[in-house]
């Protein structure tokens, strides 16, 4: 999941001493069954290997609302074309293609956090920010963006909603509820969120002259100055 965040959960087997185990991980943590010994329960084996070579993209966790481009793509006719690397649904579920991966979080359990450069069907860019959000915080960042907006250097919210899965919104309490219910301890239900901003800036790492650095380190002192001036007459 730090390779690919993408992913809504991982699935692993491992095999020690003849005993197989399972291994389930998600934002909101890991689960691993109890040992079978496959002695005495050799068609648990074949089982997990029909899982592993016959399973769909959705069986080992993969987002069905995005697609990440990879090298079988290069001996098909792929849709995002030349000018992308993948493609995301939106809150209407239209495609946006993904132009590029601006930043993504490392941490296996946590928030999941993927940043990318989106671009529309007229040619209009965005940043598109993927996530997993705690239940009680689930409209946090979207409450504040809408509190602040108008304010010049702060990005503008355009849209914010639930990844929905099979019709429902999707979470890690439901991706559990459909493998057995099962809880680690300090279980924290976790909701798959994205928000569409506005503008789209670059990364500071690609700035190749000092003027561009202290033009940005700028527009952050404007920014953090205008929010505290909101703040304070609010």
């Amino acid at each position: 999941m730090r390779e690919q965040p993408w992913r809504r959960f991982v699935i692993l087997f491992s095999l020690a001493a003849n005993r197989l185990r399972a291994h389930y991980m998600d934002r909101s943590g890991l689960i691993i069954t109890c040992p079978i010994l496959i002695t005495a329960n050799p068609t648990r084996l074949v089982d997990m290997l029909n899982t592993m070579s016959l399973g769909n993209s959705k069986v080992y966790g993969m987002d069905p609302t995005m697609h990440m481009c990879d090298e079988s793509c290069k001996n098909m006719q792929c849709e995002v074309g030349d000018q992308a690397i993948s493609w995301i649904e939106d809150r209407q579920r239209r495609k946006l293609l993904i132009i590029a991966v601006l930043w993504r979080s490392q941490g296996l359990f946590s928030r999941g956090t993927v940043c990318y450069r989106v671009r529309d069907k007229d040619g209009v860019e965005y940043a598109l920010k993927d996530c997993w959000v705690d239940e009680a915080k689930k409209d946090h960042e979207e409450k504040v963006l809408e509190i602040v907006r108008g304010i010049p250097n702060v990005v503008t919210l355009v849209a914010a909603w639930d990844v929905q899965y099979e019709g429902e919104s999707d979470s890690t309490l439901r991706i559990r509820k459909r493998h057995g219910g099962k809880f680690s301890p300090g279980f924290r239900c976790k909701y798959h969120r994205r928000m569409l901003l506005t503008p789209c800036g670059e990364p500071l790492s690609t700035f190749s002259t000092k003027r561009e650095l202290i033009s940005a380190f700028r527009d952050f002192v404007v920014g953090g100055f205008l929010l505290l001036m909101f703040e304070f007459e609010a």
